[in-house]
């Protein structure tokens, strides 16, 4: 399966077969990983390898394939039990929010980077996201900021901080708020990403020209469909504001009257064309066709 899926440049040449292949191919191992031991114990094995070997051929892909939602819900399970906070849920209690916007430099594959945005999550923030994938261009801004190339990197202000475990308690003490540890250890922290192998990793390519105006994402960090958009925001380095709007967010409702009784997540918002997107799939098609 993995052969069929990610054949070599000799056997099929244009990116249309190979994407082709690629579905062929997800369809069976979404069909497989259903089924019981030993078949689904080899088929993990395949989405695995799968996913590695069509990464790298097809980053950042056009379209959501169903291999895509499959490894992103399997990541979001893997994760929202260890959680900072949950991943999904505001916290109870919140004080007032801050009254400037933090910048968040980071990029989506990195797993100390998922404590932050989990936190950010729980702490129903709206926070400016750089993402500073491998080649990207917000990572000369990042180490001018704060003097290395680490991330994650928050700037709020006068703070500079780089430790997640302190990005996460600076966060918190904003709303006045005591969240959950992260239980895991870094290796749960790190299990989506091996699920997620490759994906929002790095810039693929010479990107485009950033807009000029910020997009707007609507998004929590343990909903499986977001992960798909910020992977791609993140793949064509593409700077946005975030707006967490998690279980409990208030922001919820201003969702919902945006989007005709719908606080469907994700949902985002481009001011430079004036599109608003609200299903993984075409947010997705949209971005790697505008600025891809």
């Amino acid at each position: 399966l993995v052969a069929t899926a990610t054949p070599s440049r000799g056997r099929v040449s244009s990116s249309a077969s190979r994407a082709h292949a690629l579905q062929t191919a997800e369809d069976r191992l979404v069909s497989a990983v259903v089924m019981p031991p030993p078949c689904a114990i080899a088929a993990r094995t395949a989405v695995a390898l799968l996913t590695i070997r069509a990464s790298a051929a097809m980053a950042p892909p056009s379209s959501v394939g169903r291999l895509d939602v499959l490894t992103s819900g399997l990541a979001s399970m893997a994760r929202m039990p260890v959680a900072v906070g949950s991943g999904t849920t505001v916290a109870p209690d919140l004080g007032p929010a801050p009254e400037s916007i933090p910048t968040l430099y980071e990029f989506e594959a990195c797993p100390f980077c998922r404590k932050v945005r989990e936190a950010v999550t729980a702490l129903d923030l709206v926070v400016d996201v750089k993402p500073c994938g491998r080649n990207s261009r917000h990572r000369a801004e990042a180490l001018a900021l704060g003097g290395k190339e680490q991330f994650p990197l928050l700037v709020a202000g006068d703070a500079v901080l780089y430790e997640s475990d302190d990005i996460v308690s600076y966060l918190s003490r904003t709303r006045g708020a005591t969240l959950d540890e992260d239980a895991g250890g870094p290796l749960a922290a790190a299990i989506p990403t091996l699920l997620r192998l490759g994906r929002g990793a790095s810039v693929d390519g010479a990107a485009a020209a950033p807009p000029a105006k910020l997009l707007e994402l609507y998004s929590y960090e343990s909903n499986q469909f977001c992960r798909l958009v910020r992977e791609v925001l993140c793949e064509l380095d593409l700077p946005y504001r975030l707006y967490s709007t998690g279980k409990g967010s208030p922001r919820r409702e201003q969702l919902a009257a945006i989007q005709d009784g719908s606080s469907q997540c994700p949902y985002l918002v481009d001011p430079n064309t004036g599109s608003s997107l609200g299903e993984s799939a075409d947010i997705v098609e949209y971005l790697v066709a505008t600025y891809g």
